[in-house]
C-alpha cells in the first residue's frame, strides 16, 4: 500500500479482538472507524488508538440493521477519500441443543454473526472495489465453524456460514483487486461470553473454563490478521491445534465428527 493515510472500519471494536485490531492498525498510522453498539466502549477504543499513534472516530452501529449500515457508509463516503479495510468482527455467543435452544435465540445469533457480516459486505464491497491500492475485507468466524461441537449449533452454523461467504467473496473479488481473509481462531479471552444466551447455566460454565485455558490472545490474532492482509491470505486458523483439527476435518470428516461426539459426550 502507498504511504497515504489508510482508512479501516471495524465492527465490534469496543472490546476484544476488534479493539486489538484497531490498536494494532494505529501503530501503523491508520485512521479507524471504531464501530460498536456500545458507544462508551467505542470511545475507550478511540482513546487507545490515539495513544498508539493512529486516529479514530467512534461510530455507534447495530450490525443487525441494514439502514444503519447504509447511513454509516454514506457518512464515511462524505468524509473519506477511500476505504482500505472492512473488518466484520461483531459477534455474540450462546449454546443449547437443537430442539431445546429457543428459536428466538437462533435468530438473534444469526442476525448478529451472519447477517451483520452480510450487510457489511453488501454495503461496502463496491466502494472497496473502487480503491486500486489493495483493499481488503476481514470476516471473523471461529474454530466452531470446523469443530461443530454438540450444543453449539446456533453459533457454529453462523460461523460456518461466514467461512462460506468469505470463500465466495474471495472468488468474486479476486479479479477486482479486493482481498478477503476469514479468521478462524480457537478460544480467545474476550468479552464474547458476557452477553451470550445459554439454554442451561452449565453450558456457560463449560465455555468459561475453555476460555480460561485459551492459548492465544486477541493481540496474537490481530498480528496474524495483519500478516494475512499483507499476504492476501484467505484463511487464518489459530492456534496450531486448530490447524490440525481443520486438516483432519477436511481429510476424514466423519471420523473427526465421531471423535468430537465421543469426546464431548464423555466429558458431559
Amino acid at each position: 500500500m502507498s504511504l497515504r493515510r489508510r482508512h479501516a472500519l471495524i465492527t465490534g471494536a469496543g472490546s476484544g479482538l476488534g479493539r486489538s485490531l484497531a490498536v494494532r492498525l494505529a501503530r501503523d498510522g491508520w485512521h479507524v472507524a471504531v464501530c460498536d453498539v456500545d458507544e462508551t466502549r467505542a470511545l475507550e477504543t478511540v482513546s487507545l488508538v490515539e495513544e498508539a499513534g493512529g486516529t479514530a472516530q467512534a461510530e455507534r452501529l447495530d450490525v443487525t440493521l441494514p439502514a444503519e449500515w447504509e447511513s454509516l457508509r454514506d457518512r464515511l463516503r462524505d468524509q473519506w477519500e477511500r476505504i482500505d479495510l472492512l473488518v466484520n468482527n461483531a459477534g455474540v455467543s450462546g449454546a443449547g441443543e437443537v430442539g431445546r435452544f429457543p428459536l428466538e435465540d437462533w435468530r438473534w445469533i444469526l442476525d448478529v454473526n451472519l447477517f451483520g457480516v452480510i450487510y457489511g459486505c453488501h454495503c461496502f464491497v463496491e466502494w472497496l472495489a473502487e480503491n486500486p491500492d489493495r483493499p481488503h475485507i476481514v470476516n471473523t468466524a471461529s474454530m466452531a465453524a470446523v469443530v461443530s461441537a454438540p450444543t453449539m449449533g446456533g453459533y457454529s452454523v453462523s460461523k460456518a456460514a461466514v467461512v462460506s461467504l468469505s470463500e465466495t467473496l474471495y472468488a468474486e473479488l479476486l479479479h477486482r483487486g479486493v482481498g478477503v481473509t476469514v479468521l478462524c481462531p480457537g478460544f480467545v479471552q474476550t468479552r464474547l461470553l458476557d452477553a451470550g444466551r445459554w439454554h442451561r447455566p452449565a453450558l456457560k460454565a463449560t465455555a468459561k473454563s475453555y476460555f480460561a485455558e485459551a492459548r492465544i490472545t486477541a493481540d496474537d490474532v490481530a498480528e496474524a490478521t495483519l500478516r494475512a492482509i499483507r499476504r492476501r491470505q484467505l484463511y487464518v486458523v489459530l492456534p496450531l491445534r486448530g490447524r490440525v483439527f481443520w486438516r483432519l476435518k477436511r481429510l476424514l470428516p466423519q471420523w473427526f465428527m465421531t471423535r468430537v461426539a465421543r469426546i464431548v459426550g464423555s466429558s458431559r
